[in-house]
């Protein structure tokens, strides 16, 4: 795995990280929406050979989740 991804895999006060069949579901902490939403859009621009992310927003300008799926 990539360096961002062992990143964004690790414990975060921002997320939660739950394993799910073909990859990973970052749920985020509401207190830290802020926080969460920074690492969505940084794992969205970097994302590419190592894995693949699927932001998904709270319908209020951010996100509430993210899915990644390594690619290698």
């Amino acid at each position: 795995m990539g360096r961002l991804l062992d990143i964004l895999l690790e414990a975060s006060p921002a997320y939660q990280v739950r394993r799910d069949n073909g990859g990973f579901l970052l749920v985020g902490n509401p207190k830290r929406a802020a926080e969460f939403n920074d690492v969505v859009r940084q794992a969205n621009d970097d994302a590419g050979a190592d894995f693949v992310a699927f932001p998904i927003s709270d319908d209020r300008n951010g996100y509430s989740q993210m899915f990644i799926i390594p690619l290698a």
